[in-house]
């Protein structure tokens, strides 16, 4: 197969110095190698790995040593787009969604401020139009109520068709005996355990001996700075002196 020239334009992204596209005519037997040393050659030098893709999306590998008529849509194209990229940070992402809902919060909040500054105007029927539309909803409302009544019926209907089935079946069960017979195995189990539990709490009480008990001696209240032993010390003297003093009284008029 003969080869050709095929120009190929580059189109570039302000800040690199360079016009909106590099145009350089290179042979179609060339590689994509000899490609990317090109437009490399052609480009001011950046801090910056840039790359080269195709109008598909698909990037070029400055190694390849494939023909760039694999890049041509026809072997007799004399014209090969490219783009200049530069690899963007990534992050988690989440950035198209935040703005997707940032604006539908704009666009709700635009149509709701819109409503309640039209609401006062008027119809050609002379009709606020803040009334046209509670009028509307009123009627939506009726519309739906019947069937919101049937559901609230239809579910307390269910639920008290429950609670009678529970009911019934607690009370067959009471008649066959079989709930009975549970609860009173349970019931015995309980007092067994609390019966041996006791015994063995009274058996520990009966084996440890009684810890000796601390007499306790008698508080002596000081009032005045005199205890209370003192005080009552003389105040046994005092009475025995007042006893002593009555006798040799009583002494004295009997000899008279």
């Amino acid at each position: 197969m003969a080869t050709h020239f095929v120009n190929v334009f580059i189109a570039t992204f302000p800040g690199l110095g360079l016009p909106q596209t590099v145009s350089f005519p290179v042979s179609s037997s060339s590689t994509i190698y000899d490609l990317t040393a090109l437009a490399s050659a052609r480009l001011p030098p950046t801090g910056t790995r840039l790359f080269l893709t195709t109008t598909s999306n698909k990037q070029l590998s400055p190694y390849s040593k494939a023909p760039i008529s694999d890049l041509l849509s026809d072997a007799k194209d004399e014209i090969l787009p490219l783009r200049l990229s530069a690899p963007l940070c990534g992050g988690k992402g989440g950035f198209g969604s935040q703005l997707r809902a940032a604006g539908g919060r704009m666009s709700s909040r635009r149509k709701k401020n819109r409503g309640e500054n039209n609401g006062s105007s008027r119809n050609l029927d002379g009709r606020r139009l803040r009334t046209v539309t509670e009028a509307k909803k009123l009627a939506e409302y009726l519309a739906v109520k019947p069937d919101m009544e049937k559901k609230e019926k239809e579910a307390r209907r269910k639920r008290w068709e429950e609670v009678v089935e529970l009911a019934e079946k607690r009370e067959e069960e009471l008649r066959s005996g079989t709930k009975a017979k549970a609860d009173t195995k349970w019931l015995e189990a309980k007092e067994e355990a609390s019966a041996r539990l006791h015994r063995a709490f009274r058996t520990v009480q009966e084996t440890q001996p009684a810890p000796p008990t601390k007499r306790e001696e008698p508080r002596r209240l000081v009032l005045f700075g005199f205890e209370e032993d003192s005080m009552s010390d003389s105040d046994s003297d005092s009475d025995e002196e007042s006893e002593s003093a009555e006798d040799v009284k009583g002494k004295g008029k009997a000899k008279v």
